[in-house]
């Protein structure tokens, strides 16, 4: 039953009285801001000065402050200036994400889903996982992300992605974690390396090395630093997130890495004949884990995707085993 046009009248008034900014007048002061200029935010916006100046004029008295001064040169914010220049990239950004949602949802009825994880599962397995999924949902949109570790926990983390597979379990009781896979890592070295042919390293002999290790301090780079243990360091003088330039530096002869059999698999390039993958004494591993925030888990777009997660890492596991 709809609400009686008094009580809905009355509660547009309480909006109306609760300070919501508009959002046209907002968006020309952010570009006059943005650029200390009335004339270049006129051709960014192709917009009249006069229009622009006048909407900002209305933002200000709507306001009660004086958000712009005008000089020689152009314009500078005032202090009220700068607190709502500071807010108003985010305000913006919010609503430009909201008119692309409800885009997404005119041109994808059956919904959408996103997912993230580090650039060889991107490689490797993510595209069975698409395939899997858009055989029982054609309907949906589904967004995946790739980022160094760390910047993959933290989507997660911010609910900016539904699902995440990351390279170790997240000590967190707001996400509901499945195992996928435990991998061997090994030390990589060029053929040319001193190190090469080696049956094992024992973890001692890792300090005679000089390394190319990961610059995100969580994922590998963490798991490498529990495995040497507290007070020990290697020696990398170049820290990089990109596995094909680790795997490029440790061509050049000189140096090593520290890399899982997920990073040679055939779906992303066959083991090259200049490399040499030696194990390790104690075996050095990963378990990789498909994560969801609790709250998201049991929603049924993100349970099938997981459900797919898995079975695509089963199918791998057959492949590499």
């Amino acid at each position: 039953m709809g609400r009686p046009p008094a009580a809905a009248k009355a509660e547009g008034a309480s909006l109306a009285n609760q300070g919501v900014l508009d959002s046209r007048r907002l968006l020309y002061f952010f570009h006059v801001a943005r650029t200390g200029s009335f004339t270049v935010a006129e051709t960014i916006l192709n917009v009249a000065q006069s229009a622009i100046s006048r909407q900002i004029q209305l933002l200000e008295s709507e306001l009660d402050v004086q958000l712009l001064s005008r000089n020689g040169r152009g314009v500078s914010l005032t202090p009220a200036g700068e607190i709502l220049f500071g807010q108003a990239k985010a305000i913006l950004d919010e609503m430009s994400e909201t008119m692309d949602r409800l885009r997404v949802s005119r041109r994808s009825p059956g919904g959408q889903v996103s997912i993230a994880s580090f650039a060889s599962v991107m490689s490797v397995v993510m595209p069975e996982v698409i395939r899997r999924f858009q055989r029982s949902y054609p309907d949906v949109e589904i967004t995946a992300r790739q980022g160094a570790t760390g910047e993959v926990y933290d989507q997660l983390a911010r609910g900016e992605v539904d699902v995440a597979i990351l390279s170790q379990p997240m000590a967190n009781k707001r996400v509901v974690q499945h195992k996928l896979l435990v991998e061997p890592l090994s030390v990589v070295v060029a053929k040319s390396h001193p190190m090469a042919g080696k049956p094992h390293l024992e973890r001692e002999d890792l300090a005679s090395l000089e390394f190319v290790l990961p610059a995100s301090q969580r994922g590998l780079r963490q798991l490498i630093e529990q495995y040497v243990g507290p007070g020990a360091e290697l020696v990398a003088p170049i820290r990089a997130d990109s596995t094909s330039l680790m795997k490029a530096l440790v061509r050049t002869g000189r140096y090593a890495t520290l890399l899982p059999q997920l990073s040679f698999a055939p779906a992303e390039e066959p083991q090259p004949d200049d490399f040499s993958l030696i194990p390790l004494k104690p075996k050095f591993t990963r378990t990789l884990v498909v994560a969801a925030l609790a709250e998201r888990a049991e929603m049924p777009l993100v349970a099938s995707l997981i459900k797919e997660v898995q079975a695509a890492f089963q199918q791998y596991g057959r492949q590499v085993a």
